[in-house]
């Protein structure tokens, strides 16, 4: 490794450290408030909890190697989890994490062999195939409650969900309706900025050619969503083990899925990191709407909340650590 690689990691180290430590100053009232709600907790039930986040962070590592498998490339379970955690904590921790994760991501898979265009539609496809198995959750929920209000939705974001899939699906088997509607896009930027109609249409040829090895199956969209499902259905047991934890009364199945579909659904729109103050609130709200006292129902969400993204960020972050430090062949890459 070279002085300036060295140079880079340590400067980047000390970034991370320096935003989680500013970051910790920033929610210190709120986990005080939680630390001193959670004497009565069941130890029992929180290791539960515990283990079924792991293993929902081990489920969506499955779904980002399934399409992987799909797209033709083999990446060990080792090294998938690892970039998963570590991603995961770099949404939740950095601002604009969303962005930086989805770098993080992308230029993993192309250190692991992965071409671009591969790379680009995996992460798509494990977007998709995520939101589409959280409505479904939702769905279940609602259908579960026998809300006929909340039905429409849920089957209308379903629909679009699978619109969209079978237009993916579609342009996967035919990329030759990609690059038409590339060299469309491309004339009219071209036009814009005064170029030959022609410029970049190499680019798309190429993007084209490697698209065309791109082939997932009936199977390999199976298992994805599969595992999407269970990413998604292990995290609400995690909410689910938390209520046990400090024996929450009244939460059923049904206000379980709902609540936990409204809390994940708002995470995007959160201005902090990890959807700090947005999720809880959605949690807290619809529970209480479910009929669970507010000062019940807000223990539980913080006990959630530190298991399923403290702990989890917690890990990423170690797993980040031991990747700085360690050699590049290390089985965490």
């Amino acid at each position: 490794m070279t002085t300036t690689a060295r140079n880079w990691r340590l400067v980047a180290a000390c970034v991370v450290v320096a935003v989680l430590v500013a970051e910790v100053v920033v929610i210190r009232p709120e986990v005080g408030g939680a630390l001193r709600s959670l004497w009565t907790v069941d130890v029992g039930w929180v290791m539960v909890a515990v283990a079924v986040a792991a293993v929902s962070m081990g489920a969506f590592a499955m779904t980002r190697r399934a399409l992987l498998r799909a797209a033709g490339f083999r990446v060990p379970v080792r090294a998938t989890v690892a970039a998963v955690l570590v991603a995961n904590s770099v949404h939740a921790t950095l601002p604009g994490g969303v962005a930086f994760s989805t770098g993080y991501t992308f230029r993993w898979m192309r250190g692991r062999g992965v071409s671009g265009p591969a790379a680009t539609w995996c992460l798509a496809a494990g977007g998709l195939v995520s939101t589409a198995a959280l409505l479904c959750i939702g769905l279940l929920g609602s259908l579960l409650a026998g809300s006929r209000a909340g039905w429409l939705p849920f089957a209308l974001a379903v629909t679009g969900v699978v619109a969209c899939s079978v237009a993916v699906r579609h342009l996967a088997r035919h990329p030759r309706s990609v690059a038409a509607v590339g060299r469309w896009v491309l004339r009219l930027v071209n036009a814009v900025r005064r170029r030959p109609p022609g410029t970049g249409a190499d680019a798309i040829d190429s993007l084209v050619a490697e698209l065309r090895l791109v082939r997932p199956g009936g199977r390999d969209w199976v298992f994805a969503t599969g595992y999407a499902l269970l990413n998604w259905a292990f995290d609400a047991a995690c909410l689910a083990a938390c209520a046990a934890a400090l024996d929450l009364r009244g939460l059923t199945l049904p206000l379980l899925l709902v609540a936990y579909t409204a809390g994940m659904a708002t995470a995007g729109i959160s201005p902090l990191p990890g959807g700090l103050g947005v999720v809880d609130a959605a949690l807290v709200l619809t529970l209480v709407a479910g009929g669970i006292p507010a000062a019940a129902a807000l223990p539980v969400v913080v006990l959630y909340r530190l298991v399923s993204l403290v702990g989890m960020v917690a890990v990423g972050w170690l797993v980040c650590a031991v990747q700085l430090v360690g050699t590049p062949g290390s089985r965490w890459r």
